[in-house]
């Protein structure tokens, strides 16, 4: 985290110092995230980051995603050329394939003396939050199109929400449930972008980046909460884990409005 907020740190020294770098203009943008490399790959939970305990496995399953963020520029004095300040909000759901694992391991089997159920109440879902600062060229065709290509580098917070399993199981006439919670933390990389497009009446941009969001190890606390329903005793246990790996790499298609 230390990293993270030098780079901002930086930023805001940039911004203050007025004299050598005024703040020109700003951007929001809305776009699609396009997960690349291990980042979309699923090849089975015993090599899905979020559930192997190899920390070498880095299948994310990550599926197309949508973007939200704010770009600022400032110049330095050169024509075309200033410095960029980046915050992003980047949402992954799970791909096909993931979805239909799940899909396949839910569902009830047996009899009333002899069964059992399964069923997904949450699966996890992949929240990227980088900051970066780089730099911006744009260059003026004419007074109303230009070309610009940029890149930045900083810090990226990842955010992974909950999965949540419930199962039932009766054994003559004893009915068991099982609810088990894996918590992820939240983790730190660092991160880098390189991008480019093209700017339409000085209030329009669209442009496609790609992000490297760097790789952390996925842990977090497992809750197993064992109720049995017929005397409604409940045992819990919990288990700090130490999973997979995520990397997450993409390609953000997106258009900006300038303000």
């Amino acid at each position: 985290m230390n990293k993270l907020f030098k780079v901002f740190a930086i930023a805001a020294m940039m911004c203050m110092g007025s004299q050598a770098v005024a703040q020109t203009r700003g951007a929001m943008f809305l776009g699609a995230s396009f997960p690349m490399r291990d980042f979309a790959e699923f090849d089975g939970f015993n090599e899905f980051a979020l559930t192997s305990t190899d920390v070498t496995n880095e299948d994310g399953g990550a599926n197309i995603g949508f973007n939200a963020g704010f770009k600022w520029y400032f110049n330095v004095g050169v024509k075309g050329l200033g410095v960029m300040l980046s915050v992003d909000g980047i949402y992954n759901g799970p791909c096909e394939d993931l979805k239909n694992t799940y899909r396949n391991q839910e569902g009830e089997s047996g009899g009333q003396l002899l069964g059992s159920s399964f069923r997904y109440n949450a699966t996890p879902k992949y929240i990227n939050v980088p900051g970066m600062l780089g730099l911006n060229y744009i260059y003026y065709l004419n007074p109303s199109f230009a070309i610009y290509a940029e890149g930045g580098v900083g810090g990226n917070i990842r955010f992974v929400t909950n999965m949540e399993s419930v199962s039932r199981a009766t054994v003559l006439g004893v009915e068991t449930q099982t609810i088990s919670i894996q918590e992820y933390d939240k983790a730190f990389s660092i991160a880098y972008q390189a991008g480019f497009g093209i700017e339409v009446a000085k209030n329009l941009v669209i442009g496609c980046s790609f992000y490297d969001l760097g790789a952390a190890a996925v842990k977090g606390d497992q809750t197993i909460k064992t109720k049995t329903l017929n005397d409604n005793v409940t045992n819990t246990t919990k288990d700090y884990r130490e999973l997979g790996t995520v990397h997450p790499v993409m390609f953000l298609g997106r258009i900006g409005f300038i303000f």
